[in-house]
């Protein structure tokens, strides 16, 4: 949030992002009671769903992509793959595991109950479901997509009641859109 404002449609700083982010969720890794280990072909389908809705409901600014690939094309080798590498890893590691903690792990529970921590993941309330899906759409340039998205994370939360299963699916669904965005060169959609 604090280098999003000066990026201007390209974030040169986002490797800090990355770096933050990551220190957080190390710092609190014993509080973060979750295990990727059980893979589920379920989380990744609603990856790989959430990833074609947001490519076909997101706005695709081509005027921004040109201005963006000009940027990243005008870097250093090394500072381009650095760049690449920390965005990449961002987006697949570290802000699946924030969002979902944020929007999945605590906001969705809270709207339960205020000892959010006494509540199970795959509690349901259709309020907690509503509201959490739409804060996090309001957090996207897409919101459409973004709400959407949201609940797909919810679903996949919801079917075993674990919070990693939406960090899976939350993963899969950017894990995509990276690959999508480097190979097609539509770097507005990281924006």
């Amino acid at each position: 949030m604090l280098t999003a404002p000066f990026a201007a449609g390209f974030d040169a700083a986002y490797p800090a992002r990355v770096i933050v982010g990551g220190i957080a969720v190390w710092w609190y890794r014993d509080r973060i009671a979750t295990s990727l280990a059980a893979f589920s072909w379920t989380d990744f389908g609603l990856g790989v769903v959430c990833f074609l809705l947001w490519i076909v409901l997101t706005h695709h600014d081509r005027s921004a992509d040109a201005t963006i690939g000009n940027r990243l094309h005008s870097l250093p080798a090394i500072a381009l793959m650095g760049w690449l590498a920390f965005r990449i890893a961002g987006a697949v590691i570290v802000i699946p595991i924030v969002e979902e903690l944020a929007f999945r792990g605590y906001l969705m529970r809270k709207l339960i109950a205020s000892e959010f921590e006494s509540v199970p993941f795959g509690a349901f309330t259709w309020l907690s479901f509503v509201v959490s899906s739409v804060a996090f759409g309001a957090l996207h340039q897409s919101w459409i997509a973004g709400v959407i998205a949201g609940a797909l994370f919810a679903l996949a939360m919801y079917r075993r009641g674990r919070l990693a299963d939406a960090i899976a699916a939350h993963a899969t669904a950017n894990a995509m859109l990276a690959i999508y965005i480097v190979a097609t060169g539509a770097w507005s959609l990281w924006t």
